[in-house]
């Protein structure tokens, strides 16, 4: 198991071995994690676990075990709901205690292999009892928050590490008296835990920002992760975390020049947020205090989103369903209900595209498939001959003024609604693997070293020579790009990557500085997906989650659901010899429109099958005949 894969885990996990010898110390019990919120799957309730103080005989790799279960089990202090780590300081000296101070920033260990390294006894004079104890982990990842009690995000830290636990004998009982990690004195604010514990004491949760532009009224999602038990101090901790916007620090945030936040720099809370029903009451001061009206609606939506909103299933249910603003104690006058939604797009209403091959020597044609009566065709380019695109996209304008985009080899063609039989031709320094369109109307172009994007082409008639810009991808070097799609709110993108023989799904933001165009700026990405072993293409189901086709070594294809939190996939029925998948999800429709294209290759013309379940049910029925279905984006 790698720890990329450390949410998407099935099974129990106990601390160690050593730790289930002794009968008296505490576990992490049975937590069957695809039962979890990081599954996809629903939640469990209520699962929590006493911590239990030292024994007297503990050997020293027993009160580690034992620190590192009392610290996944704080208590909650009801007045402030700040966890209490009593418990967990009992197994510490004192004055190692008052140096540690942990927060929510969490360090997460996949397997821990607890071991003693040496113990010296009390017959060495001037010398107490000491012992050294390691916890050696090999793939790890990290809670990072701006705060001490604020939301955090999940950062990817595959490094090998070993945390070496110092002990000291106090009234004839072992005692932690430090940490170092790597050989480094550990932060005072480590908390390390395992996987398990993990799972059941954070929640996933949404922050949501703004797409850049002073103006803008699109709110992109960022996950995170709050305490499962923190009451209030959990909605004060998603609360601070929108104060400090991803512009900030790189290393805060994976969305860093990408999005921003209505909140003005100087905005405090004034005490903890407060419950009542279904309604939390939040008191905000300083500068937001003279926001002007429209950037109080716009504080306003971001708060109401993130605080309403449960995208992920979650032990502990969001009982939370309206938000009342408050400026220095007085209400802000809400927004009318489901307004708030207009700040999420989501696909629209749109047509589906698809190819058809000629008969003899009838060039293949595009179809516009608009509803069962309504169809257009759009002729492919007469240099192309007989071939087919290998993929193909539209921009996301109103029908008529789209532009049709479609790669062959190393060859790309921008066929404008507009002026039908205008072609617009594009050499690329390398093949074309994938294309997608942004909101804005710029055409994104994977190659298979480089990404590129062709500006301002998605409307109308292109630019009769097109610039080919390259974007900028400070993460990713000597990999393959295979695949590309950026969502619906132009923010982010999700990719299939390929290094050695791994391949991977991330999501990256989308951020602009001088002219140029970024992808994972801060050079921080979500690592998401890692339980499909063989990813070949996806497409953005909704807000929160991708569908992703998996092409195993050995066995027939099979289509995921992959939520952005990195949880664990959710495998949906497809009819067997699926080679590409698109999906479009309209506001107000219960479900979506999942299309595949059931042939032996991605050019070869055979069913197109449609399901408009709500995955993972499926209900799959032949729409027509052709090849490389797309809708809009």
């Amino acid at each position: 198991m790698t720890v990329r894969r450390w949410l998407a885990a099935i099974g129990a996990l106990a601390l160690s071995t050593a730790m289930a010898a002794c009968a008296t110390l505490p576990t992490s019990g049975n937590i069957n994690i695809s039962s979890l919120h990081g599954s996809g799957l629903s939640g469990q309730i209520g699962v929590q676990i006493a911590p239990v103080p030292p024994g007297r005989a503990w050997r020293p790799q027993d009160i580690v075990n034992g620190f590192l279960a009392a610290s996944a089990s704080p208590n909650y202090n009801e007045a402030s709901a700040a966890p209490d780590y009593t418990v967990a300081r009992d197994y510490l000296t004192t004055s190692f205690s008052k140096r540690w101070r942990p927060g929510w920033a969490a360090t997460i260990v996949d397997s821990p292999k607890v071991q003693l390294n040496s113990l010296r006894g009390a017959n060495i004079k001037a010398s107490p009892p000491s012992a050294y104890v390691s916890v050696t982990e090999r793939h790890l990842a990290k809670l990072q928050t701006a705060g001490s009690y604020q939301a955090g995000s999940i950062v990817d830290a595959p490094a090998s590490t070993k945390f070496n636990f110092s002990l000291v004998q106090v009234s004839g009982q072992w005692r932690i008296s430090g940490i170092l990690v790597n050989g480094t004195r550990a932060p005072r604010t480590l908390l390390l835990l395992t996987e398990s514990d993990f799972e059941r004491d954070y929640q996933p949760r949404n922050l949501y920002f703004y797409a850049p532009g002073k103006d803008s009224t699109t709110l992109v999602p960022d996950p995170v992760y709050i305490p499962q038990q923190a009451g209030n101090q959990g909605i004060a901790g998603l609360v601070g975390a929108l104060l400090h916007p991803p512009p900030g620090p790189p290393r805060v945030s994976w969305l860093f020049g990408a999005a921003t936040t209505a909140f003005p720099r100087g905005t405090r809370q004034l005490g903890l947020p407060q419950v009542g029903g279904v309604t939390a009451i939040v008191n905000l001061g300083g500068a937001a205090a003279k926001a002007s009206l429209e950037q109080q609606r716009r504080m306003e939506a971001q708060l109401q989103l993130t605080l309403t909103r449960s995208p992920y299933p979650s032990q502990s249910a969001n009982q939370i369903q309206s938000v009342i603003l408050q400026l220095n104690g007085r209400n802000v006058s809400p927004l009318p209900p489901g307004a708030y939604e207009r700040f999420v797009p989501g696909d629209r209403q749109t047509p589906l595209y698809y190819q058809v091959a000629g008969a003899g020597t009838t060039p293949p044609e595009v179809v516009m498939r608009a509803s069962g009566a309504q169809h257009a065709s759009v002729p492919l380019p007469k240099s192309l001959g007989t071939q087919q695109f290998g993929a193909m996209a539209v921009s996301m304008a109103p029908i008529g003024s789209a532009v049709l985009a479609g790669c062959v080899g190393k060859a790309v063609y921008l066929m404008p609604q507009a002026r039908g039989g205008v072609v617009v031709p594009k050499q690329l320094p390398a093949k074309c693997t994938s294309l997608s369109w942004d909101v804005h109307g710029n055409l994104w172009i994977t190659t298979k070293t480089e990404i590129f994007e062709i500006p301002a082409a998605g409307q109308g008639l292109p630019p009769a020579r097109p610039a080919l810009v390259p974007v900028i991808i400070p993460k990713f070097t000597h990999v393959d790009f295979q695949y590309l799609q950026v969502a619906p709110d132009g923010v982010r993108a999700a990719l299939i990557v390929r290094t050695g023989s791994a391949t991977e799904i991330e999501a990256a933001a989308i951020s602009q500085r001088h002219g140029i165009t970024y992808l994972a700026q801060s050079d921080r990405t979500l690592r998401v997906g890692s339980d499909v072993a063989q990813p070949v293409e996806l497409t953005w189901l909704d807000p929160d989650h991708l569908l992703v086709l998996d092409q195993p070594s050995q066995g027939r294809k099979q289509l995921f659901e992959v939520p952005l939190n990195g949880g664990q996939s959710t495998p949906i029925a497809v009819p067997p010899g699926a080679t590409s998948v698109t999906a479009n999800w309209p506001k107000g429709q219960a479900e979506p429109r999942i299309v595949v294209a059931i042939a032996a290759t991605v050019n070869t013309p055979a069913a197109i099958e449609v399901s408009v379940a709500k995955p993972p049910a499926t209900d799959w029925q032949t729409l027509v005949t052709g090849t490389t279905p797309v809708f809009p984006g």
